[in-house]
């Protein structure tokens, strides 16, 4: 086999089973799934868990930090930010995972509990206090993902029939208007 072709080989492998672990952990929790689940559907051989990611644990870890991306939050323009916000978390996101049925799974298992609460902390509520770089912008912060976080839930998890699909004009320009009041000195 060339050279030049292993890494790529190895860089499609490594993301069929991150992705493959996502779709898992997102369906059925961390706690429910295990490594064979994860490589049959990833199509690989369960030892090539522990060759790119050393453990169930880590792949987890890494499967959940790769989703969990506030630059959908911090690089948006203040001007507007609350309608940008509202169509990005409208927009169809392909074949994006939300991580957010992830981190609702997770709190029945300690590991994973553990894992989604440091990562939480770390690569979502750290870079929204910075980026809000005020007095209050712990508790801002908080409030934007309590509000992304209800949100998502009753999108996703607990859908209901008002969040299906095009959300109704009064609901998302009230959600406009908070997240708005978050950026501004009015939230």
């Amino acid at each position: 086999m060339d050279a030049a072709v292993r890494p790529r080989d190895a860089e499609r492998t490594r993301e069929a089973i991150l992705r493959a672990a996502q779709r898992a952990f997102a369906q059925r929790g961390y706690a429910a799934v295990g490594v064979r689940e994860i490589t049959g559907a990833a199509e690989v051989n369960p030892s090539l868990v522990s060759r790119y990611f050393g453990s169930k644990e880590r792949l987890f870890e890494e499967a959940l930090a790769d989703l969990l991306d506030t630059r959908l939050l911090t690089e948006v323009p203040r001007h507007g930010y609350g309608e940008a916000v509202m169509r990005t978390f409208t927009t169809d996101p392909g074949d994006r995972i939300n991580p957010l049925p992830i981190l609702v799974l997770a709190t029945a298992d300690p590991v994973s509990r553990e894992i989604a609460d440091r990562l939480l902390r770390s690569l979502v509520m750290e870079p929204l206090v910075r980026w809000f770089d005020r007095d209050d912008a712990e508790e801002r912060a908080a409030r934007m993902v309590m509000l992304a976080s209800g949100f998502f839930t009753y999108r996703l998890l607990y859908p209901l029939d008002v969040l299906k699909g095009e959300v109704a004009s009064a609901t998302r320009a009230w959600l406009a208007a908070q997240f708005q009041s978050l950026v501004d000195d009015t939230g």
